[in-house]
C-alpha cells in the first residue's frame, strides 16, 4: 500500500531511533507502529499527540532516551503531507 510505504519512509528518514535506515533487512523495523499513526492522522490527531506516541515508542518499547524535538519534527512531517490525507480518505472508501 502506497500510504504505508510513505509513512515507513518518513519514519526511516527522519525518526529512526534505532539507526537502521541503511540496513536493507531492517526496512520493516517500524512497521508495527504505522497502523496507529495512520489511525491517528485519519482521526485528526495533533502534532503533540503523534509526537507523544513516537516518544512512547522510543522510551517504553525501544528503550531509548527519546528525543522530543525529533518526534515533533516527524509529527509535523506526517501531518504536513496533503497527499497522505487524500490517500487515507480514499483507502477508507
Amino acid at each position: 500500500m502506497l500510504i504505508t510505504a510513505h509513512v515507513r519512509n518518513i519514519l526511516l528518514d527522519y525518526w529512526d531511533p534505532n539507526s537502521i535506515r541503511n540496513e536493507p533487512k531492517a526496512k520493516g523495523e517500524y512497521d508495527a507502529y504505522i497502523g496507529q499513526i495512520l489511525r491517528d492522522v485519519s482521526a485528526g490527531a495533533s502534532e503533540e499527540r503523534l509526537a507523544n506516541y513516537l516518544l512512547r515508542i522510543e522510551t517504553e518499547v525501544l528503550k531509548q532516551a527519546g528525543d522530543r524535538d525529533r518526534a515533533m519534527f516527524v509529527a509535523q512531517k506526517l501531518l504536513a503531507n496533503d497527499q497522505m490525507t487524500i490517500e487515507l480518505q480514499d483507502d477508507e472508501d
